[in-house]
């Protein structure tokens, strides 16, 4: 049984920890894409503490990001980082009450569209911009700051910098294209981060909460498997605005099913008992080759009609017929 002195202790050790995740991707240059895991410390202690303590280390955390990212004149880090708060509620709610986590997701990124539309229009109307081509802007920027990194390096003749400027040029291209499903891939991948640390965590906080849904039996909806047919015609029909659209909707589903087939290889690696060195060296294969994640997205989607995860019935495993 834990004394009053250890609580004590394992609360300000939350309070460091959650006011850290919050505080360093505002204040620290190059870590900005820390910013994702701000829901993290919220699912987490909200889900094994009840409310009124959660909430406490919560709010004192807050209060000290504030005084640090306002100290250091970042504060606008901490503001950005606040909208991303509510989906560690939404997780920590789906847990406390047993919701499915394809509905608790669902709910997180339905919160995060409607969140960043809303904000982004009040920040066009305050500041008589607008945003979303502020941030193409921006990344124009990035491009431009790339290529020049190359050209000011000195190692490269003409001949091959004149390769990599038609090379940022085109992708600058595919990237403003394919902007609208990069935001929309960027809010699911960012949930999906929340959901499968989180969840990790958790169980091993509490490993005996078996009742909780597991990651590697998550399914999508069949019904997608439409809008993927769908896409597929887009792509097939020769105008560019209906490619553009398909792309964009190809590229939100090819995400969709990427973790539906992550949650396929997880569940065949447990499945087979594998090592976790092995299971290691698969995922990192996985994510390090571009045909890795096109093979796990194919593998979800596949999973659709084969089904790999269904258990075998025992006259299927003793039928040795051909």
């Amino acid at each position: 049984m834990r004394t009053g002195s250890s609580r004590q202790t394992e609360t300000f050790g939350a309070i460091a920890v959650t006011a850290l995740v919050f505080t360093i991707p505002a204040i620290l240059a190059g870590l900005e894409w820390l910013h994702c895991l701000t829901p993290l410390p919220v699912y987490y202690f909200l889900s094994i503490y009840d409310r009124n303590q959660g909430s406490i280390i919560i709010a004192w955390a807050l209060a000290i990001a504030a005084g640090m990212t306002l100290w250091t004149g970042t504060l606008p880090g901490l503001l950005f980082s606040l909208t991303l708060l509510p989906v560690g509620l939404i997780l920590a709610r789906g847990y406390r009450e047993n919701e499915s986590t394809q509905r608790s997701g669902i709910t997180s990124v339905g919160y995060l569209v409607f969140v960043w539309l809303v904000t982004g229009w009040l920040v066009g109307m305050a500041t008589h911009t607008n945003p979303y081509l502020e941030l193409q802007q921006s990344l124009d920027k990035g491009f431009e700051a790339t290529f020049a990194l190359y050209r000011d390096a000195g190692h490269f003749p003409a001949a091959d910098l004149e390769e990599i400027k038609v090379f940022i040029s085109q992708l600058r291209e595919q990237v403003v294209r394919l902007f609208p499903a990069l935001l929309l891939s960027s809010i699911i991948c960012t949930v999906w981060l929340n959901t499968v640390i989180g969840q990790w965590l958790l169980q091993k906080r509490e490993p005996s909460r078996t009742n909780r849904e597991e990651l590697k039996n998550w399914r999508i909806p069949e019904v997608l498997v439409w809008p993927v047919i769908m896409t597929g015609l887009a792509l097939l029909v020769p105008n560019e605005k209906l490619n553009t659209l398909g792309l964009n909707a190809g590229l939100v589903l090819a995400i969709l099913y990427l973790s539906q087939g992550l949650a396929v290889v997880s569940s065949m690696m447990r499945k087979w008992s594998l090592p976790l060195a092995i299971k290691a060296i698969t995922y990192t294969l996985l994510f390090l080759q571009v045909y890795g994640l096109g093979f796990v997205a194919a593998l979800g989607l596949a999973d659709v009609w084969v089904d790999f995860r269904k258990p075998r019935l025992k006259n299927d495993m003793d039928d040795t017929s051909i």
